[in-house]
């Protein structure tokens, strides 16, 4: 009995892999959602595409909960800058007396 059962868990587990219902699943909302004209919350699509986002948010929690959180905390932070320009005189500093 056990053995069946680990070969039909085997066997799930291959199919699960090969089929990829979490990537289809995920393409699928994407494609919902950034279909063109803009999408608002007032259309089904958006309200369709929504539990397919919040379980892999869900997901992505669970498995790598800090960068999750850092990376939903720096969402909107502006790039870094670049360092200031520094201009260098073409004549040696003797020239300027």
């Amino acid at each position: 009995m056990l053995t069946l059962l680990l070969a039909a868990a085997v066997v799930a587990g291959y199919l699960t892999g090969r089929t990829r219902p979490a990537q289809r699943a995920s393409d699928w909302a994407a494609r919902l959602v950034w279909r063109r004209p803009a999408l608002t919350r007032r259309e089904w699509r958006w309200w369709a595409a929504q539990p397919v986002y919040a379980c892999q948010i869900a997901v992505l929690l669970a498995t790598q909960p800090r960068a999750t959180v850092h990376a939903w905390r720096t969402r909107n932070d502006p790039p870094p800058r670049s360092p200031a320009v520094t201009l260098v005189s073409p004549w040696p500093p003797e020239a300027d007396r």
